[in-house]
């Protein structure tokens, strides 16, 4: 059975990591957005470009570490706009990869589009985070860390570990309905496909005891993005104490 469609999607204005824009390029931008499915084709020229503008970027030496990076920024702002939407309305937008365009960018992704902005409807029976999981993993990430594992021999629990960090920062990065949203992630990730709940945790803190409380993704996995000319570890980075972690994100604010 196909997808039907319930309505016309007009993405909300949340802020830049949610940025989807409608429609096809803008004019003379073509050749700079990239078909989304192509990105599942381990020998795509697509995907070669997308890996050779994280590596350039970033300043990784070696082919998996620029895979496990990109898949981490990749999850954490391609389809974010539709993990937030679901979480907030409990309706789905169609950021399945053959409606979406990306554009790279120096470090990560530098615009989304969709082709036909619309919302999915579900399946006879099928609950609207079921829905979500073909849309994004199944429809979407899972079928590209496939094709970084296949290309680069990137470990697939370390892809998958940064997919669970991209859609969890979707959540986190709100920085609002910290209930909602804590709540919304433990349905997200019980349930999805590639064993993405156990590859970190969602945590609260707070800057000061009577301060507002936000949330925050603790990794399991490396992205060994400290490998990069950067050589700085991530702030959610396992190879760092829980503890750490925890104290830095709370003086951040």
């Amino acid at each position: 059975m196909s997808d039907g469609t319930s309505a016309v999607w007009t993405p909300l204005p949340h802020g830049p990591r949610w940025q989807v824009g409608e429609g096809g390029p803008p004019p003379g931008e073509a050749e700079r957005w990239l078909a989304a499915d192509r990105l599942a084709d381990p020998a795509s020229g697509e995907l070669s470009g997308l890996l050779e503008s994280e590596r350039t970027g970033s300043g990784h030496r070696t082919g998996h570490a620029t895979a496990l990076t990109l898949m981490a920024v990749y999850a954490g702002r391609v389809t974010a706009a539709a993990v937030l939407h679901w979480a907030l309305y409990d309706e789905v937008p169609d950021l399945r990869s053959g409606n979406v365009l990306v554009r790279p960018a120096a470090h990560g992704i530098g615009g989304v589009r969709v082709r036909v902005p619309r919302l999915l409807a579900p399946r006879a029976g099928e609950d609207p985070v079921r829905l979500l999981h073909r849309t994004v993993l199944d429809g979407h990430l899972l079928p590209v860390a496939e094709a970084l594992h296949r290309r680069t021999r990137a470990g697939l629990r370390q892809l998958r570990g940064g997919i669970a960090h991209g859609c969890a920062t979707a959540l986190c990065a709100y920085g609002a309905e910290v209930d909602l949203l804590a709540d919304r992630w433990r349905e997200f990730a019980d349930t999805a496909p590639g064993g993405l709940a156990g590859l970190g945790e969602v945590a609260r803190v707070r800057r000061a005891p009577d301060g507002p409380e936000r949330l925050v993704y603790l990794r399991d996995t490396c992205c060994l993005y400290y490998t990069s000319a950067e050589a700085v570890r991530c702030a959610s980075c396992c190879l760092t104490d829980r503890e750490e972690r925890l104290r830095a994100y709370a003086r951040r604010g």
